[in-house]
């Protein structure tokens, strides 16, 4: 018995030993995705709070690059983002992409269903060889009466600095009610 419960204390130990090295693993990693900041630089930014850093600041680059080639009307410039058999997983719609080629038509495809498409970042954070992003994206279906604005996650698995894997997650019913479309709605289909 009393072995069993220094085994307990043992693996807990090792689990929040875990837990603590992948946190400042991460944070380490992720600082490298950061701008230096100064306490003089810090200070000299308005309205920010006093010791906050700007939201700008704190967002890996490859999920800016990411936002502005999804925000772009270049479909290879998402495509060129990722490595050459990288995919990309939309799971709301549902849909799958292997490879630059079919990445950039995917992009192509979502440009002209949603023509107004929008991406804006509202947090994102990169642990090791993962980037995990958060959004408010945003649009107009098509025979839609209104804009959609739903969140969305997206998780970026890395390997040589390219994506290899994206996987996107957000409420397509949500998307489908805010637009005012039936939950059984489909896309038009395309030319």
């Amino acid at each position: 018995m009393a072995t069993s419960h220094i085994r307990r204390g043992a693996a807990a130990v090792l689990t929040m030993a875990a837990v603590a090295t992948t946190v400042l693993v991460g944070q380490a990693v992720a600082s490298e995705d950061r701008p230096a900041t100064t306490a003089a630089s810090a200070q000299a930014k308005a309205p920010a709070a006093a010791g906050t850093v700007a939201r700008s600041e704190r967002i890996p680059r490859i999920a800016s690059a990411w936002q502005s080639a999804w925000t772009s009307d270049d479909p290879n410039a998402l495509a060129d983002l990722f490595t050459k058999t990288g995919t990309l997983v939309d799971l709301s719609v549902p849909y799958t992409s292997h490879g630059r080629e079919e990445i950039a038509k995917f992009k192509e495809i979502t440009e002209r269903l949603i023509p107004d498409a929008d991406l804006e970042i509202t947090d994102a954070f990169r642990s090791g060889d993962r980037v995990a992003i958060r959004t408010n994206y945003s649009g107009t279906l098509p025979g839609a009466a209104k804009s959609f604005k739903v969140q969305m996650a997206t998780v970026l698995e890395l390997r040589h600095g390219k994506i290899a894997v994206n996987t996107d997650y957000y409420d397509r019913a949500t998307m489908l009610r805010q637009s005012g479309l039936p939950a059984d709605w489909r896309p038009p289909t395309q030319p």
